[in-house]
């Protein structure tokens, strides 16, 4: 969502879709998500290999979460019925970023741009992983 919104947000300003995706990548708004599923949407594959069952199912389980520890979400309830309506109109098993399909179907406008690779693969040598050691849980005295 985070990545469907500035994209189909610009181009509906009349932006370039390439000029917007630079922008976002050299900005405070960069993320791993707008680097990888950004350009999959840009591309109109929109194969991460992630479905939105998936992600619904997620979603669920930190909404769960949350309401067994009594916290009032706000933008995660929301999220969870966008993904149901996606879910319902092109079906559990369609790629989690044709989330953007909803806005593009409301609204005409197409979120596509040249240049932009139908998938992401990743070439870099895998690495051992390592154990993230939390801090800060000492007791102060």
């Amino acid at each position: 969502m985070t990545v469907v919104l500035p994209l189909i947000t610009c181009k509906s300003a009349g932006l370039d879709l390439n000029t917007t995706y630079e922008a976002f990548k050299t900005s405070s708004g960069n993320s791993f998500v707008h680097e990888t599923e950004g350009q999959v949407i840009l591309n109109g594959s929109r194969d991460i290999n992630l479905t939105m069952d998936l992600v619904l199912k997620d979603i669920e389980l930190f909404d769960e979460i949350a309401k067994k520890n009594k916290i009032p979400l706000e933008i995660s309830p929301l999220i969870n019925q966008i993904f149901k309506d996606g879910q319902s109109k092109y079906g559990p098993r369609e790629w989690s970023p044709n989330i953007i399909k909803r806005l593009e179907d409301a609204t005409g406008i197409s979120v596509l741009a040249p240049g932009f690779p139908s998938e992401i693969i990743d070439d870099e040598e895998p690495q051992e992983g390592f154990e993230v050691l939390p801090t800060g849980l000492e007791k102060n005295n």
